[in-house]
């Protein structure tokens, strides 16, 4: 049972209800949530919604809090995007969606941590950072490479896999889709990055 310091503190070991403070609860939520979102790239098309994703790093880290979602969330995957970003890895924060399946504000951070400007269509560009995280973290990608797996509206993970798979099906062997490693954007026929 939870003590007043629970309350106070807002968050709790879910073993014994010992009061957490919010600051160690949300480095045990970001380490979670890196794991999760890792998981997450190891399936081509496969992405999770960040009330998902809060669920499962309560679970995960034995932490849990009854603030609403929206009020701390967004400081854990400020978290794992600054520690993608630190470790030269692709942004896993990319892979968590709002309901509406379309990447949060908390995505423009990885663009602040990277110093490029926002893009006129985000949701491209968060396309092209999830496919970088399946590339990195060994999904199995489509031979030709694949395209960048934008998240169709009302449907699920499964079913984004299939629709991507079945758009790179449809699209030119040929053709294969280059990207800046530092930005993640379709490069031009130059090859040369215009936003970097």
């Amino acid at each position: 049972m939870r003590d007043a310091a629970t309350t106070i503190s807002g968050a709790w070991q879910i073993e014994d209800g010992t009061a957490v403070t919010f600051r160690d609860a949300a480095v045990a939520w970001a380490m979670a949530a890196y794991e999760v979102l890792g998981e997450t790239a190891t399936e081509y098309g496969y992405y999770v919604t960040v009330q998902e994703l809060a669920e499962r790093v309560q679970e995960m880290s034995g932490v849990r809090t009854d603030a609403p979602t929206r009020t701390w969330m967004d400081a854990i995957l400020r978290k794992v995007a600054r520690r993608c970003h630190n470790a030269g890895e692709p942004p896993l924060t990319a892979l968590c969606v709002k309901r509406n399946l379309k990447v949060g504000d908390s995505y423009r951070y990885v663009l602040e941590l990277a110093a490029l400007p926002i893009p006129a269509d985000i949701e491209t560009h968060a396309a092209y950072a999830r496919w970088a995280c399946y590339a990195a973290y060994g999904a199995d990608v489509p031979a030709d490479g694949g395209t960048p797996p934008l998240i169709p509206r009302g449907g699920s993970a499964r079913q984004a896999a299939a629709a991507t798979r079945q758009a790179a099906a449809k699209s030119d062997p040929g053709a294969r889709t280059v990207v800046c490693s530092s930005c993640f954007i379709q490069l031009p026929a130059t090859g040369i990055c215009e936003h970097c």
